[in-house]
C-alpha cells in the first residue's frame, strides 16, 4: 500500500486558465526522479482476421528500434541517468557474461494477458528480472512486453502494453496499453513491418509513451 502511495502521489493537474502544459496523470509520472530500468521490448503481434494476435517470430530484429525510440524519447525530456534502457541494460547483462540472462530474451508469454495485482510473476520471469534488476540501483521496473499491430481494413492501427513491475515483490503493479494514432495511408499500412515503416510506428507509440510520463 505504502508503495502504491508513492507511485500515485506525484501528479496533479494544473489550474484552470493557466499556460501550464497537462502534467502525466499515471503512476509514471512518479517515477521520473527515481531509480528505474527500462528492459527491452519482448514481442510484436500481428492481429489475425480473427481478431486475435499471434506473436511474429521474425519481428526480432524489430524490437531493438522501439527501444530506441522510447530511450530517446525520455531523455529529450530530461529523464537522466537513474533510468537504465533497453540498450544500457543487454550491453550490461553481455558484460556480465550472461550470469543475469538476455533481457531481450525474458520468459513473458505467459503475462501477455495478466493484470495488475496480487499474483506473483510466474517462474522463470521473477528470477530472470531479480538477475537483471541486480545489475542497476533500481527495483522498479518498466516492461515494454509487446507491440500489437493491426492492418485490417486498409489501416494501420498500433498500441504498446506497458507494465510496470516491482521486482522486489515480483508483482505487477500497473498495466496499461498505449495506442498509436490509426494511419489509412496505403504506403504506411504495406510497409509497418519493414524497418522504416516500423520506426514510424515506434516514434509515434515512444511519443505517445512519454506522454504518460513526463507531458511536453
Amino acid at each position: 500500500l505504502a508503495g502504491a502511495a508513492l507511485l500515485y502521489g506525484c501528479a496533479s493537474s494544473p489550474k484552470q486558465g493557466s499556460n501550464e502544459a497537462p502534467q502525466a496523470t499515471t503512476p509514471l509520472a512518479g517515477m521520473l526522479g527515481r531509480q528505474l530500468l527500462v528492459l527491452p521490448t519482448q514481442y510484436v503481434s500481428v492481429v489475425n482476421p480473427g481478431g486475435g494476435s499471434d506473436i511474429d517470430p521474425n519481428a526480432s530484429t524489430l524490437t531493438p528500434i522501439l527501444d530506441e525510440e522510447i530511450a530517446d524519447t525520455f531523455h529529450k525530456r530530461g529523464v537522466k541517468s537513474n533510468w537504465t534502457f533497453g540498450l544500457e541494460i543487454t550491453q550490461s547483462a553481455c558484460r556480465n557474461g550472461g550470469l543475469a540472462g538476455d533481457p531481450r530474451e525474458l520468459g513473458a508469454q505467459s503475462i501477455r494477458r495478466l493484470k495488475a495485482g496480487d499474483t506473483p510473476l510466474p517462474e522463470p520471469l521473477g528470477t530472470q528480472i531479480r538477475n537483471l534488476v541486480s545489475l542497476t540501483s533500481a527495483r522498479y521496473v518498466l516492461l515494454p512486453l509487446e507491440v500489437r499491430i493491426d492492418t485490417r481494413d486498409g489501416e494501420r492501427r498500433g498500441s504498446l502494453r506497458v507494465l510496470l513491475i516491482d521486482s522486489r515483490t515480483a508483482r505487477i503493479t500497473w498495466v496499461d496499453d498505449v495506442d498509436a494514432t490509426p494511419v489509412r495511408d496505403p504506403q504506411v499500412v504495406n510497409d509497418v513491418m519493414s524497418p522504416y515503416g516500423f520506426r514510424i510506428l515506434a516514434r509515434d507509440l515512444a511519443t505517445k509513451f512519454g506522454d504518460m510520463v513526463v507531458a511536453q
